[in-house]
């Protein structure tokens, strides 16, 4: 095997499940370092791997998120910061009646929501940031019961995760409610 394909190859395994490597990885590195196999054959280990992956029973995680689920939380937040300010000062202004904060709230409104790309972009950010939110709580896997192959999904209670999904999920609710409310009142019904 090439110098390269062997380092790859190497790499690859590194790939495979846990329970498949405490089995196999000293004799697949073995037979890697003893063969004159191509990079073709790292191909190969790489389909393996994801094989064992996705029909082996092995957990399938985002891992960076798995493991840093307060970061996607807070990304979440910033990315969610926009849509949630713009949403509370129009409450303020217009649902709670202070006209101060209304007339200050209306012209920014108009500047910020012309551009049609901004406007669809805070109404999508509380969906995005529900999706990082929620993104390190999950973990699947596929498990093979009676019936034959099942998909075994977990969840993940982090706190500051689900508060922020929540809060996600109300503020596009809201959004969306708002949006249709103007749509069917402007049209007179």
């Amino acid at each position: 095997m090439s110098r390269i394909g062997r380092a790859l190859a190497h790499a690859v395994i590194r790939a495979y499940p846990r329970a498949w490597r405490e089995r196999y990885e000293t004799e697949i590195h073995e037979l890697v370092d003893e063969t004159d196999a191509r990079l073709p054959d790292a191909v190969d280990l790489a389909t393996g791997a994801i094989q064992r992956r996705l029909i082996g029973g092995a957990h399938m995680r985002f891992e960076l998120g798995y493991r840093h689920p307060s970061a996607f939380a807070i990304l979440a937040l910033i990315i969610m910061a926009p849509t949630l300010a713009v949403a509370l000062l129009s409450l303020v202004g217009h649902e709670l009646g202070v006209g101060a904060v209304a007339s200050v709230v209306d012209p920014l409104l108009a500047s910020i929501t012309a551009p049609r790309v901004i406007d669809l972009g805070l109404v999508v950010a509380p969906l995005v940031a529900f999706l990082l939110a929620a993104l390190p709580l999950l973990d699947a896997r596929f498990e093979q019961g009676d019936d034959g192959r099942m998909l075994a999904l977990r969840v993940r209670a982090l706190p500051v995760n689900l508060l922020v999904g929540a809060v996600a999920i109300i503020l596009g609710a809201s959004l969306i409610g708002h949006i249709i409310t103007e749509s069917v009142l402007q049209l007179g019904a």
